[in-house]
């Protein structure tokens, strides 16, 4: 196990991808602490967890990151006495909106959960791991941090800054032998996806990423093992994409040309229809 004994907080941690990440740390053998905003829904990832990694240590706790006081009592109740480890910053939203019509409320919203948010979590996470000598902190931004994504601005303003927090903090932590990184996921198979859109919508995400399918988000915890385990012990300040290759720059298709000159049978051979 690559995280064992390892004690992890993991915000946002009761749903998606949040508790794909928390999966993923428990099989590896970390203490986990997921916190959210509701009981309820933890208290019921707690009972999924538990049932996917019988032999996990794994706790919740109600908090709201963008409230300074909670933040702190999480920390210290992940970080129990031998210090706080890990750090996934998972916890955001986002809201979609016409920069013409968008109200300020909807920038302020994106601006205080995915940026201040996760600021505070960061530093209350380091200022433990600093007094343990060491420790992996990584965000989760999205592909619209760095990919124009037309009427959402307010969230992926947000997520670019997130972004560059990430850096920032980087720099400043690695005198302490703090590591920050983040993960921009594409689009991920969540509840918040298939509960509230539609499958049209769902097809056109898939039809933008080149592997052609959604991710799971234990995919993501994927590289958040990676990230936070002796594997990712040289990498710090860094943008991993997870998102089956969506954020690639794509120029125009020209299979239209290429069957002209090279005909179909060859065209549906190289694109998989043969």
């Amino acid at each position: 196990m690559q995280l064992a004994g390892k004690r992890a907080l993991v915000t946002g941690g009761g749903t998606g991808v949040g508790f794909g990440c928390a999966q993923r740390l428990l099989e590896h053998g970390a203490d986990v602490l997921i916190v959210g905003r509701r009981d309820d829904v933890l208290e019921d990832a707690i009972a999924r967890l538990e049932a996917l990694v019988p032999e996990g240590q794994v706790a919740f706790q109600v908090c709201d990151i963008t409230v300074e006081d909670e933040v702190v009592a999480a920390v210290k109740t992940a970080a129990g006495d031998p210090g706080l480890d890990l750090l996934v910053a998972n916890a955001g939203s986002g809201s979609p909106g016409p920069i013409l019509e968008a109200p300020v409320d909807a920038w302020q919203f994106c601006c205080e959960l995915n940026i201040v948010g996760t600021a505070t979590c960061i530093k209350h996470a380091a200022l433990s791991m600093k007094e343990r000598g060491g420790g992996s902190i990584v965000t989760i931004s999205s592909v619209g941090g760095s990919k124009v994504e037309k009427w959402m601005a307010p969230y992926s303003t947000s997520k670019a800054g997130l972004e560059m927090l990430t850096r920032c903090a980087a720099i400043e932590l690695a005198p302490f032998q703090i590591r920050v990184n983040c993960i921009a996921p594409g689009y991920i198979d969540t509840e918040s996806i298939s509960d509230n859109f539609s499958e049209e919508f769902v097809q056109g995400l898939v039809s933008h990423t080149p592997l052609g399918r959604a991710g799971a988000p234990e995919e993501v915890g994927d590289a958040v093992v990676y990230l936070s385990a002796q594997t990712g012990k040289w990498v710090t300040g860094q943008v991993l994409s997870v998102c089956g290759g969506m954020s690639i720059p794509q120029g125009d298709d020209f299979e239209e040309l290429n069957r002209m000159m090279y005909g179909d049978e060859l065209m549906d051979a190289v694109m998989g229809k043969a």
